[in-house]
């Protein structure tokens, strides 16, 4: 049976590295970028959309992750609940929480020999709020901001050494061209204690059937302005109305790096505006 890697192995260096960048992760933080659970038209990234006045948009996410294909101690899911309401025709709230479950190299040193070898079972990580403000619309481009906190539960600050609030800040600049095709940039800044990274982020969609309110494709480039080699990711992606256009289900799979290590997820969510 494989032995967990330990800070006596001889890859003692690579093993701190990680288990730094794991706990950064596991906070709220994947490839440099705070999971935007609420995003109206886009898998990963903030778009310029929002609900309307006392509109609510119930959405359910999974995610499975792996930061590093070479240690898959390292894997983690997150299942996440979470609604957005339309305070105003420009402003949105959006409520969400993570139930997630985490790999042993997730967990800090001083609660990794109780939870040897498998990790803990799955707990309730952290919730999330955040409030988005559409600030112009029909310009050259629409530019939207959003805020957000995330704070985590008491076992994530335990097992997890999640001990900070998560606070980031996006600027959205968002453009529709052709029939119901799109194209959006994100410019995030993101800080958890003493760790603090800015983030970019580039997608495109748009229909790929003949109904232009039918299935979409899209693409999203995401990356760090910091050790940019080392932490970016692709994440292509299908938007498919099930039966309804207040319906959506969206999938899509991630490819990258994170901290220099081979990264991958997988993503699928369910929308429901009403």
């Amino acid at each position: 049976m494989k032995r967990p890697l330990t800070y006596t192995d001889e890859k003692r260096g690579y093993t701190k590295m990680m288990k730094r960048s794991a706990i950064f992760v596991c906070c709220g933080m994947l490839a440099g970028n705070l999971l935007a659970h609420h995003a109206m038209e886009y898998i990963e990234m903030e778009s310029y959309s929002t609900a309307k006045r006392g509109e609510s948009v119930l959405h359910l996410h999974y995610d499975y992750m792996v930061d590093d294909k070479d240690n898959p101690d390292l894997d983690h899911w997150e299942f996440t609940p979470g609604i957005s309401y339309g305070i105003g025709d420009r402003l949105m709230l959006d409520l969400h929480t993570h139930f997630a479950g985490f790999g042993i190299d997730h967990i800090v040193d001083e609660e990794r020999a109780t939870l040897e070898p498998n990790g803990p079972s799955p707990f309730m990580e952290a919730v999330a709020g955040s409030l988005q403000y559409r600030v112009i619309e029909d310009w050259l481009v629409d530019i939207a901001v959003v805020g957000t906190i995330e704070v985590p539960f008491s076992r994530a600050e335990t097992i997890l050494g999640c001990e900070d609030n998560v606070y980031a800040g996006m600027l959205i600049l968002g453009k529709d061209f052709g029939e119901h095709s799109n194209i959006t940039l994100n410019l995030g800044y993101e800080e958890e204690g003493d760790e603090s990274d800015t983030s970019w982020a580039l997608g495109v969609k748009t229909p790929i059937s003949d109904d232009p309110h039918g299935i979409a494709a899209g693409i999203e480039v995401m990356g760090s302005f910091e050790d940019t080699a080392d932490n970016w990711s692709i994440l292509p992606g299908v938007y498919m109305p099930l039966g309804a256009e207040n319906i959506v289900l969206k999938s899509g799979l991630e490819f990258g790096k994170a901290d220099g290590a081979t990264a991958m997820r997988a993503n699928a969510t369910l929308m429901y505006r009403f």
